[in-house]
């Protein structure tokens, strides 16, 4: 597998109502998301929030799971519990402070220490989590509505 040096992704996001939307991208099943009912948001619906923790997981899962293939790295279970703290910072608002991943890996007794070299592997590698600290830009493009006679 040769690999690029850069690749680029794109999601496209259909305000529906309220404080909520629907996310799209091309190939991919739309999602529906709004913010968290404790920031006036509707319950049962995936949330910014909980996005950011789905990523920062199955990143470090599919890193984990890429490199335990290459290593030869027997698994019999994987899974993984993330945990994120939202906190509101003093004079900046609030912001996640940490995020924990508990991953659980079933392997034989004597992988355990390569088990333990790849998620060290995985953790370094994880695309996502090494970027959680990356510049956001905001380019906006307004669209002016008619205006009613």
């Amino acid at each position: 597998m040769n690999l690029l040096d850069s690749y680029n992704y794109e999601v496209q996001v259909e305000w529906t109502g309220k404080r909520g939307g629907r996310l799209m991208g091309e190939g991919l099943p739309a999602m529906d998301f709004s913010a968290p009912p404790e920031f006036a948001g509707e319950a049962g619906k995936w949330t910014p929030e909980h996005l950011l923790m789905a990523a920062s997981a199955s990143c470090l899962t599919a890193t984990f799971l890429a490199i335990a293939e290459i290593s030869k790295l027997e698994l019999e279970t994987f899974r993984m519990k993330v945990h994120g703290r939202l906190e509101k910072i003093p004079g900046e608002g609030y912001r996640f402070t940490e995020i924990t991943l508990a991953p659980e890996i079933g392997v034989a007794p004597q992988d355990v220490e390569k088990a333990q070299r790849v998620l060290d592997k995985a953790e370094k590698n994880c695309f996502v989590n090494r970027s959680l600290k990356a510049t956001v830009k905001v380019e906006p493009h307004f669209v002016p509505s008619p205006v009613a006679v």
